[in-house]
């Protein structure tokens, strides 16, 4: 009877647990979040911002160069780059691309500010490391082992982000942009993870994610992931086709197409 009767204490707490994480996951998601706070993408134009940037390798970085080209430094006054452990390459192009973003805003404009420190006009930025989720030719059965550490780096990276942010303290970033590599599939995921767990607010860390150019036909393995979890406030394709084949021909619209956001 004793053991009945824990058995049924066991299976009702494992309800209430999926119950509540499920309404919670409901709570949180981008179309709940809008229709309940009243805000989209829209809301950051109008207070200083905490932009979290995602570089990729090779073309991710080169298109988020492009992507970065018209930010205003003085309303996104903190911008974090979140980079891959190994890349020194996207590490030397997020110096690169503050300095286009930077030159743009600064009379007699000689070098751009470096990492952490700040400038009157054009606010802050900074690197942040994360484990890398899977490296080029690592055997399949790892990526799991590799990805998950690199899901724990990117938890820990946006927690220590939200003690450091410049425009307010103690909050976490506003606006989370990718253009798919590995890596921001990870970092996509430890923003929901953070806001389920009401680590951080709901209305934080609003996600928009860029499908390459590169993609005409479909998308990309990230695209994919991202878009059938419905978990980005603003997923953009960059062909009018993709977006036609993806959005079919029901009224709610699954992608957006603006025209080609690189050059």
């Amino acid at each position: 009877m004793t053991t009945i009767s824990a058995l049924r204490l066991m299976v009702a707490a494992i309800f209430i647990v999926i119950t509540t994480a499920f309404l919670r996951l409901l709570y949180i998601l981008p179309i709940s979040s809008t229709l309940r706070h009243g805000r989209t993408i829209k809301h950051l134009k109008t207070k200083l911002s905490h932009m979290v940037v995602v570089l990729g390798s090779g073309g991710h970085t080169a298109e988020m160069m492009s992507l970065l080209r018209d930010i205003d430094p003085r309303r996104y006054a903190h911008r974090t780059y979140i980079v891959s452990s190994g890349d020194s390459f996207s590490a030397g192009k997020a110096a690169e691309i503050e300095r286009i973003i930077q030159s743009k805003h600064v009379q007699s404009f000689s070098a751009p500010t470096k990492a952490g420190e700040a400038h009157s006009m054009t606010g802050t930025w900074d690197l942040v490391i994360v484990p890398r989720a899977r490296k080029i030719h690592q055997p399949l059965y790892t990526t799991p082992f590799s990805s998950l550490w690199c899901l724990i780096g990117c938890l820990q990276a946006l927690h220590a982000t939200s003690k450091a942010s410049r425009t307010t303290p103690y909050e976490y970033p506003d606006v989370v942009i990718t253009n798919g590599p590995a890596t921001a599939v990870m970092v996509i995921l430890a923003a929901t993870i953070l806001k389920l767990f009401a680590v951080a607010p709901a209305q934080k860390m609003k996600i928009i994610y860029v499908e390459s150019w590169a993609r005409v036909k479909t998308l990309s393995l990230s695209g994919k992931v991202l878009l059938w979890t419905g978990i980005c406030d603003k997923f953009l394709v960059q062909w009018e086709s993709l977006a036609k084949k993806i959005n079919g021909t029901g009224t709610r619209r699954k992608v957006e197409w603006k025209g080609f956001l690189v050059e």
